[in-house]
């Protein structure tokens, strides 16, 4: 028997967004899927990434939609739960008539979720589970719309080399997330010829990552690595200021969460992370206005843009004629199938992700949208808040 809990008030509110907007029923809407994390570890992450979907479908609503149909969304809380997440997954597909899934900022939850899309063949847009081997090899339906491990690896080894550092530490949970994140960056910096003097592993429910830390410090790096989630992230910050380890450090996009920063405090400050979002770039702060004026204020991350970026890929792919032409006949497995055609066909999407020009690229040999070395924008933690940096201020602290 099925246990599909509760569907979450948000997912209800969200559900509500095309009706709201016009007198079409939920049997002429086209559906879209959302399953993330919504109140659990990476909460922030998943809430962010469901604005920016919001964002875009409420656009497309405001101009009638796509084909003279609605888009609806229904939103599901997977939490960072496997079981949750698939069952969720499988609900909003089975029961909802989702013609795609919304989702994918929680790695672990990967694996079985990527089992039922592509049995089911509806296509899944992910945004920020960011393991390598999620989209090599290419998997049938799975689309990724944040950067890799390996991508944050490379402009982290490239901030590194260019400083001028020779030795570094890397420190990580023991999660899919940071095991991955740790592969990615040993390699990269060991292309750059630069040294893992150490690289040690936590438990993500550990209190006390002191031992961890002390190992670190006596290693005497020139740099750390941190490869965390929000809360055992804070809690490492905390613990190397504690013990006096006070060298360059960079975190992998894990400092971009409000929680992280909050938790990590003062020791924080001047930590760098790559970002994928450039306020200065005048399409990235129209959409970023239009979400805080729908949403509140909400710090510029990746999330939001990975999120937006998707569900524009997601209208486009909509629009095809294929598609179309399913959508019309009530086909809806066919639908589905013409949409993953459709982005791979179509292949070049625009994006507010990187530099100004940037797209998103999917062929049928890539599911890995981001790519170039245009995709990142560093960002400095300062007093709590985050601030772009400039990557040549990565230097020895005082």
């Amino acid at each position: 028997m099925r246990h599909f809990g509760k569907l979450v008030m948000v997912g209800m509110a969200a559900a509500s967004l095309a009706v709201a907007t016009g007198s079409a029923s939920a049997a002429d809407d086209i559906v879209l899927g959302y399953v993330d994390d919504l109140s659990a570890l990476v909460a922030e992450a998943g809430n962010d990434s469901l604005k920016g979907v919001k964002l875009a479908v409420s656009e497309a609503n405001a101009t009638g939609g796509v084909g003279g149909k609605k888009i609806r969304l229904v939103v599901y809380d997977g939490k960072v739960d496997t079981q949750l997440t698939s069952t969720y997954i499988s609900r909003a597909i089975e029961d909802d008539g989702a013609v795609a899934v919304f989702g994918g900022n929680v790695s672990g939850a990967i694996p079985s979720a990527m089992t039922i899309v592509n049995e089911e063949k509806v296509p899944f847009f992910s945004m920020s589970a960011a393991t390598d081997s999620f989209t090599n090899p290419v998997t049938p339906y799975f689309f990724r719309f944040g950067p890799s491990n390996s991508q944050d690896a490379a402009a982290v080894a490239q901030l590194i080399s260019e400083a001028g550092l020779k030795k570094v530490a890397i420190i990580n949970n023991s999660l899919p997330f940071g095991l991955d994140g740790s592969k990615a960056i040993t390699a990269a910096l060991k292309e750059k010829g630069v040294d893992v003097v150490i690289n040690e592993v936590y438990e993500v429910n550990s209190t006390d990552v002191s031992p961890q830390v002390v190992k670190v410090r006596d290693a005497k790096p020139e740099a750390v690595v941190v490869w965390p989630y929000p809360a055992d992230g804070g809690r490492v910050l905390r613990t190397m200021a504690q013990l006096n380890l006070n060298v360059p450090t960079v975190i992998a996009r894990v400092a971009l969460f409000d929680a992280f920063r909050e938790l990590a405090g003062k020791a924080a400050d001047g930590v760098l992370v790559p970002n994928t979002v450039d306020t200065e770039r005048p399409e990235v702060k129209a959409m970023l206005d239009k979400l805080t004026a729908e949403f509140g204020q909400r710090p510029p991350t990746m999330y939001i843009a990975m999120g937006y970026d998707g569900a524009k890929a997601a209208i486009q792919a909509l629009q095809d004629s294929k598609v179309q032409a399913a959508l019309k006949s009530d086909d809806l497995p066919a639908a589905r199938v013409a949409l993953r055609d459709a982005l791979e066909s179509i292949g070049t999407f625009s994006s507010l992700q990187g530099a100004a020009g940037n797209t998103l690229k999917f062929s049928s040999q890539s599911h890995q949208g981001l790519h170039g070395n245009n995709i990142f924008v560093w960002a400095q933690v300062q007093d709590g808040k985050l601030k772009k940096a400039d990557p040549k201020s990565f230097a020895p602290k005082n």
